[in-house]
């Protein structure tokens, strides 16, 4: 097997990877992917060389002091912890959510907000603690703009932005960047009950403490500022759709698994009802089948070429990590053209707009080239 991912993602068989379509799917499917390509082949098809790539050669996201893509038709996504996510492009750094800080017995991400070095926008889906609790702080250090819906901008006004760095949008508006456009569209978070929700903390905590593991509660309260406003759930959650034009690209992020709503449709509508990539929130139910449940109609509706679920860690140490291949096949039994990857931590995912193809890079790959075929 060799040792990073390129995929094809055109809505064709076999172009640049070496392997029919089908195949791509099954293969992906199960996480293990043996195919890449030559600088040549690279050349050939008129796309990216993805090894000559520095910033798809290293874990440092661009955020974070790493180097920014070279070409202009390449972006480079990463998942940075529960829903947070690095997009660079051009001279673009944007973030999409930003809770970085971790409390024992949460898992650390190895970083956190102070290594933030560089932001052209931070974008925040909705307003809970542990989706924006570094937002202000690292708005600030970057001078980026925040933007999310009212409520989160109240709240990031609390923690100390002033008007001039928030932007507040309330579903339709549209910010325009070098290459690319981010529209905010109106969601709607995840529709568990306050009961549920208690319930399942609670118990997640009981066998915490039954294996000996000690929850820092003053820590988890310094660092998980946000707000419980009832309006986060109906109002207060925007899912933010980048359009990149070299050539025609597009990408939904949604950090809630909530019921499809009528902005989201109207949207999808306009755009001819698919999307090349699709980061949907993956957290919340615990129990898959009642996740899928919540997840699925998203995915649906988005119809990506690829797509990453998202917030499926431990979430700082008050939920347990979420299995993700139950997910995966329970979107290849409803739509087996998607392709569903699941990156570590800072992986960069390289994505040539031009022709559609993916790059997902590890360490262990980046010793020496690949060859030039599948083994």
């Amino acid at each position: 097997m060799t040792s990073c991912w390129l995929l094809d993602t055109r809505r064709v068989a076999g172009i640049a990877c070496l392997f029919t379509r089908a195949t791509a799917v099954v293969i992906l499917g199960a996480m293990s992917l043996a195919v890449v390509a030559s600088t040549a082949s690279a050349q050939q098809r008129g796309g990216i060389d993805f090894f000559q790539e520095p910033a798809c050669q290293t874990l440092t996201p661009t955020s974070m002091g790493g180097p920014p893509p070279k070409s202009p038709n390449l972006m480079v996504l990463r998942w940075l912890g529960a829903a947070n996510h690095e997009v660079a492009y051009r001279d673009n750094v944007m973030l999409l959510d930003a809770y970085y800080e971790r409390a024992s017995p949460g898992r650390s991400l190895g970083f956190g907000r102070d290594d933030i070095k560089k932001a052209t926008a931070v974008y925040v889906g909705h307003a809970h603690g542990d989706h924006m609790a570094d937002a202000p702080y690292v708005a600030q250090r970057t001078g980026a703009p925040l933007i999310g819906a009212p409520v989160t901008i109240e709240q990031a006004r609390k923690m100390g932005l002033t008007d001039k760095q928030v932007i507040t949008v309330r579903g339709g508006e549209v910010q325009k960047y070098n290459g690319f456009t981010v529209e905010a569209v109106l969601a709607q978070h995840s529709a568990r009950t306050p009961e549920w929700a208690k319930a399942t903390d609670s118990a997640f905590r009981t066998l915490q403490e039954a294996a000996g593991l000690k929850t820092d509660d003053a820590r988890v309260r310094q660092i998980r500022q946000g707000t419980g406003d009832p309006r986060v759930l109906a109002e207060g959650t925007m899912a933010f759709l980048f359009t990149f034009n070299n050539p025609r690209y597009q990408m939904i992020y949604l950090d809630s698994a909530g019921p499809v709503t009528e902005a989201e449709q109207k949207v999808m509508q306009r755009i001819g009802g698919r999307t090349d990539l699709a980061i949907v929130g993956y957290q919340g139910w615990v129990f898959p089948a009642l996740q899928d449940a919540a997840t699925l109609p998203l995915v649906k509706l988005f119809r990506p070429d690829v797509l990453l679920p998202t917030h499926h860690d431990d979430s700082g140490g008050n939920r347990p990590d979420m299995a993700t291949y139950p997910f995966f096949m329970a979107v290849r039994d409803v739509l087996p053209d998607t392709r569903s990857i699941s990156p570590l931590y800072k992986t960069p995912i390289c994505v040539d707009l031009q022709t559609k193809e993916m790059y997902v890079g590890e360490p262990w790959a980046w010793a020496k080239r690949p060859p030039t075929a599948t083994r």
